[in-house]
């Protein structure tokens, strides 16, 4: 009998396979399924309004990875994606000094945001689940407080300002260059410098990285720096992708981003985590979000997935944890 897959070329095969991290299997059965299901998914403008919408969650996720990569977590980029969207609405970009405002302050508040969730948490020892969700309560009711309970809005926003979620370049949204391109840049920065190095090694020993002389609280604070940041680039995007928006309505980013992180290969417990790897969690559960949608199954199923997913995550990442292959 011939043996038609010889060792020699299974061997290495194999190898690479077990390289590849399992959320780039998963993407790659979810887009299988995802045609299968549905005639209508593979459509330019479907495919379009996948990127689109995975944009926004998809930012907060890479800061949240981050975090997580370090040992923590960071429950208050959902008040901030809330706050951002707010601030820059209500400065009002109709002027391009306003538009570049409209930009520039949220983010920097954002990361003000964050460089106080650090200095608590890395510099205090503060809790990073208690002293973020405070946080959270915090802007939330602050933004409510400052609107009044009430609806911002603008009505003649500048087009630079329109752009920058609703703009396209070569039929690509404006936003999704911007979200690939905040992951690359984290994906660089965690893999090819030393500030990424130092996360990896305090999250996975915090008492090893102090003993190797690695300044564990500024490096933590620079990671919620980045994490709130990113939170209010969402925002920012949010803002300029509606002119009419409801504070209430924009709460609650940081549980997807929470989800696309961990699914993506982030551990709870740190050390471990590629940005990267959260982009191709990002369009799973985007692409599970758009089927959905296609089959007529109403948003309650979409957040039920979300749970599902996160539950499932979690659970692989316990057993990888306690030594199963």
């Amino acid at each position: 009998m011939i043996n038609i897959f010889p060792s020699q070329l299974i061997v290495p095969v194999k190898r690479k396979l077990q390289s590849v991290q399992p959320i780039w299997i998963i993407l790659s059965v979810t887009l299988i399924l995802a045609t299968l299901i549905s005639d209508r998914f593979l459509t330019t403008n479907n495919l379009i309004n996948v990127m689109h919408h995975g944009v926004i969650v998809g930012i907060v996720a890479l800061g949240m990875t981050l975090v997580l990569i370090l040992g923590h977590f960071d429950l208050s980029t959902g008040a901030i994606v809330m706050m951002a969207a707010v601030f820059s609405i209500e400065i009002g970009p109709v002027t391009p000094t306003l538009t570049i405002l409209a930009i520039i302050l949220p983010v920097l508040a954002g990361t003000i945001v964050g460089l106080f969730n650090g200095f608590i948490i890395c510099g205090l020892g503060a809790n990073s689940i208690i002293a973020t969700l405070g946080v959270q309560f915090t802007i939330f009711g602050g933004v409510l407080a400052g609107v009044s309970g009430a609806h911002v809005r603008v009505d003649a926003e500048t087009e630079l300002f329109h752009s920058l979620a609703n703009g396209y370049f070569f039929a690509i949204p404006n936003s999704v260059f911007v979200f690939f391109g905040l992951a690359l840049i984290c994906a660089l920065v965690m893999h090819s410098t030393i500030f990424g190095r130092h996360i990896y090694a305090i999250g996975g020993n915090r008492d090893a990285a102090i003993r190797a002389g690695i300044n564990t609280t500024k490096t933590g604070i620079y990671t919620f720096m980045i994490s709130g940041g990113f939170a209010a680039v969402s925002g920012v995007l949010i803002a300029s992708r509606v002119r009419h928006l409801d504070p209430t309505g924009i709460a609650g980013y940081e549980f997807p981003a929470l989800t696309a992180a961990v699914l993506g290969g982030a551990s709870l417990m740190g050390g471990e985590g590629r940005p990267l790897d959260t982009v191709a969690a990002i369009l799973v559960i985007t692409i599970i979000g758009n089927v959905m949608i296609l089959s007529g199954l109403p948003h309650s199923s979409q957040l039920f997935a979300q749970g599902i997913i996160l539950a499932l995550a979690v659970a692989y990442h316990e057993y990888r944890r306690r030594g199963g292959k």
